[in-house]
């Protein structure tokens, strides 16, 4: 079932009866707060003047006659103000002369300043009222007013305070009997909207309940609402009236669809017994005709295909004549080959023997390159003793002195001569060593060399014996070619024959054709009748499977 959206009436009825009463409810309250707040704020300082106002007549009389006023019956007179919560002091100058205020040991709180600004506001000859003054540790809210002498200055003042406190618990009060009404009133008219919103929604939802089992067909729902409400009870009489109304009209529906569908399936069965029979004739005739154009078809295609044999048959013979032709110069060309292959096998056998000999010959040069430098490393021995015997010379001609001299020439020439035949000999060492590489290279590629006239060998064996498989193929392939060309003479025999037969039996297959065409239109023309006789009957029956489906939809 779809989810439900929206706020239910119920709740709207109880929204619009209760958001504006606690909004109004508020709005009163708070203003009736502020109004009583504000009136409490000045009842207690019309009091305070008041008793300031009295406190000053009642002294007016002994400070215009310079009487001391200071005495039991002017402490008792302040007093008398504490029973209604106000406190009163008579300030000489700034400096308390009576009072009613008591310190915390019990003693009247007589010989203190007032406040400065105070003072010179009261001395100016204006009064002062203010809240929130600490006095011993208190806040009050105070009213001074100047007291004026015989001369008309200023004496002192009379003040009169009372305890914020005091205010302050009567403003609670005001402001808890104000929510507490607010409230009352709120929960009164709250139980009320209930109950009128019980009494109108009760009906619609079972009106909505009703509705709801009428969209998904059941028309055999009760609906028992009852409402004191006129649009209500005419919304329920409407509902009830369209249940019965849709009761009817599906009845009689659902009967008649019964029965055309019962018509519908007798005349759709006969005729798809018609449209049956002719269909199974058309579809035979039409095999008839079909199988005869497909005879006449392939009788002239086989008569052209004859044709095409007998051409293939001619080009076959000219191509087997080329063939043979071809076949006779690839075994002369195969002959001419195989003695080719014969004088390359027999060149590189030369070649391996001409490579062997190099490569001994460089062996050899490699010997005696060896045994040149032995030779020359004794040469370079020599030199070294040489040398050794001419210092040795030369030693022992310095120690002859003048007549050792010229064998010390002597001595010093073979030095000479050692030197460059140790040269010459390092020289030729050199040479020897670079000869002996480079041999050593030529005797690598040499046997290189020999490595691929050997492989080159091993090839030319294999394509002798290609060759010879080649030759052997030629012959067996100028035999048959041989005995494809009696094939073809055989062919063309054949091909006359089936020529005269297909011509024939293209006559009859289209003799047969033209008498099935004619039945199968005939045929068409009776399937075609029958045919959009049942194309109506099946859109009868979809329209009447249709409405049959929309009316089972509901429960009667």
């Amino acid at each position: 079932m779809k989810k439900k959206n929206g706020i239910s009436i119920y709740f709207m009825q109880i929204l619009f009866a209760l958001v504006p009463l606690i909004i109004g409810a508020i709005v009163l309250s708070l203003v009736a707060v502020n109004e009583l707040v504000d009136n409490l704020e000045e009842g207690a300082y019309e009091r305070l003047e008041v008793a300031a106002l009295g406190a000053n007549k009642y002294f007016a009389y002994d400070i215009a006659n310079g009487i001391d006023s200071q005495n039991e019956d002017s402490d008792a007179y302040v007093d008398t103000f504490k029973g209604n919560g106000v406190e009163v002091t008579i300030f000489k100058g700034d400096t308390r002369y009576i009072t009613s205020l008591r310190n915390a040991d019990g003693s009247r709180n007589v010989g203190t300043k007032a406040n400065a600004d105070i003072w010179a506001t009261c001395k100016a000859g204006q009064n002062v009222k203010k809240g929130n003054v600490d006095i011993l540790g208190t806040k009050y809210y105070v009213f001074y007013m100047p007291i004026y002498d015989v001369d008309g200055s200023v004496w002192g003042m009379a003040f009169a305070g009372e305890p914020m406190s005091t205010i302050k618990a009567a403003q609670n009060k005001v402001i808890s009997i104000n929510i507490a009404i607010a409230v009352g009133i709120v929960i009164v008219f709250a139980v009320i909207a209930f109950i009128v919103a019980n009494l109108v929604a009760k009906p619609l939802k079972q009106i909505a309940g009703t509705s709801e089992e009428l969209s998904k067909g059941n028309l055999v729902v009760d609906l028992h609402a009852k409402s004191h409400v006129s649009e209500i009870r005419s919304l329920i009489d409407s509902t009830i009236q369209l249940k019965d109304a849709l009761l009817e009209a599906v009845g009689t529906v659902k009967t008649s669809a019964e029965s055309l569908s019962v018509a519908v399936v007798e005349v759709d069965e006969k005729t798809a017994h018609n449209v049956e029979s002719v269909t199974q004739i058309n579809e035979a005739v039409g095999e008839v005709a079909e199988t005869s154009q497909n005879v006449a078809e392939s009788a002239q295609n086989m008569s052209e295909k004859a044709i095409q044999l007998g051409d293939n048959i001619e080009r076959l013979n000219e191509n087997i004549e080329v063939l043979k032709n071809a076949s006779d110069q690839i075994m002369v060309a195969n002959n001419e080959a195989s003695e080719y292959m014969e004088t390359v096998l027999n060149s590189s056998n030369e070649s391996v023997r001409a490579v062997t000999e190099i490569s001994d010959k460089i062996s050899a040069t490699n010997d005696a390159v060896k045994n040149i430098s032995e030779s020359v490393q004794m040469i370079d021995d020599i030199a070294s003793q040489t040398q050794l015997l001419s210092l040795n010379a030369s030693i022992e001609a310095a120690r002859a002195g003048e007549a050792g001299r010229g064998f010390a020439v002597v001595a010093e020439s073979i030095k000479q001569l050692a030197e460059s035949s140790s040269e010459n000999a390092a020289k030729i060492n050199d040479i020897v060593q670079k000869v002996t590489a480079i041999s050593s290279e030529t005797v690598s590629v040499a046997e290189k060399v020999k490595s691929i006239i050997e492989a080159e060998r091993g090839y030319i064996t294999e394509t002798q014996g290609k060759f010879s498989i080649l030759s052997g193929a030629v012959d067996e392939s100028v035999a048959g070619i041989g005995s494809i060309s009696e094939m073809a003479a055989e062919l063309d025999s054949i091909k006359n024959e089936l020529t005269g037969s297909t011509t024939d039996l293209g006559a009859i297959s289209e003799e047969l054709g033209a008498s099935a065409e004619e039945v199968s239109a005939s045929c068409s023309t009776v399937a075609g009748a029958c045919t959009d006789t049942q194309a109506q009957t099946e859109e009868m029956r979809a329209i009447n499977e249709h409405l049959t489906e929309a009316v089972s939809f509901f429960t009667i």
